[in-house]
Formats: structure tokens, sequence, C-alpha cells
């Protein structure tokens, strides 16, 4: 019994597409092969690496590269919304603190008004006491 063959045909040039034909001779397997569960996990390691070869050289850009930056970017927007982050929280203490400063300055002009009112109206005690005193010390004296 002779072993399968796989004829195929692919172009040089890297720019135009690969034809792959495949003609299964044997339909009833050759001989039993028995792979360590390794191989197959490197087999598969270096197709998956050389996939991704193949994955760069039609894109053109390495894929490595291509994910540096992508993660570059992603870095920086971290850092942006963190920087957001912390300038919310300043700009929130800011509010706060001007607030209480806001209702503590005004509890301070009120209880200056009231000082003011109270000063003015015994200024006019006063100086009704002080008119009546004169107006009668007048009235005495010719």
């Amino acid at each position: 019994m002779a072993a399968p063959t796989i004829p195929f045909s692919a172009e040089e040039n890297l720019r135009d597409p690969i034809d792959i034909r495949v003609d299964i001779i044997h339909l009833e397997p050759v001989a039993i092969v028995a792979f360590l569960a390794a191989v197959v996990v490197r087999t598969q390691a270096q197709h998956g690496e050389a996939i991704r070869g193949m994955h760069e050289q039609l894109l053109g850009v390495p894929i490595q590269e291509e994910l540096t930056a992508l993660r570059f970017r992603v870095d920086v927007a971290e850092a942006e919304n963190a920087s957001l982050r912390d300038k919310i929280k300043t700009t929130k203490a800011i509010e706060k603190i001007t607030c209480s400063q806001e209702r503590r300055a005004r509890m301070e002009m009120k209880r200056q008004l009231a000082s003011v009112q109270e000063s003015q109206q015994q200024d006019r005690e006063n100086f009704k006491k002080f008119q009546k005193l004169v107006t009668s010390q007048l009235g005495r004296h010719p």
C-alpha cells in the first residue's frame, strides 16, 4: 500500500495568491501514528507563529508592534482618566470648602448686621435721651 500523496502548487511572488490543491488518494489510513502531547503542542505553537508571520506580511505591520502601540495608547488613556478623576475629586473638594466658607461668611455677615442694627438702635435711644436732656436744660435757663 503506497503512502498518500498531496500535490500542491504555490507561486513564488508573495503578492500573488497561493493556490493549494489537495488530492486524497488513499481514504484508508496507511499506518497508526501516536504523537506525544509535547510534540503536538510544539507543532501547534510553530503553526501559530507561522500564521502570525504570514498575517504580519499580509498587513505589512508586525502584530507585536501594533499590540505594543495599542497597549501604549491604552496606558495613556488610563493615565488621562486617572488625571480627570483626580481633577473631579479636587473640584468637588474645592466646591465643598467653598460652600462651607460661603455659609460661614453669610452667618458672620448676619451677625455683624445684627450687631450694627443693635448699635444703631442704641445710638437712636442715646440721641433721644440727649435731645431730651438738652431740651430740658435749655428750658430751665433763659
